[in-house]
């Protein structure tokens, strides 16, 4: 199956999902994706930026429990466009 180009809103909102699906990233937020020219480790894209307001045990439970999501995602999406800049 080819991957789905999608923008980077939809994705960042695919990931976030993923994220508010599980108790152990109740702490836990994805603010954004990198973005690269080119495909690295199998997609364009992939994520950078966690902010967390818990336990620092949190970010590393969350982590663990995503893994597998976040990998099927990069298999099935990459990014069409770039990240909007913050003004």
């Amino acid at each position: 199956m080819a991957k789905q180009r999608i923008s980077y809103a939809e994705l960042l909102a695919k990931v976030q999902g993923v994220v508010a699906c599980y108790s152990e990233c109740r702490n836990v937020h994805i603010d954004a994706l990198q973005v690269h020219r080119e495909q690295i480790d199998g997609a364009n894209w992939h994520v950078t930026t966690f902010r967390r307001s818990g336990d620092d045990n949190d970010l590393v439970a969350c982590r663990e429990r995503i893994l597998s999501d976040i990998r099927q995602l990069r298999a099935s999406y990459d990014v069409e466009d770039t990240p909007p800049r913050a003004a």
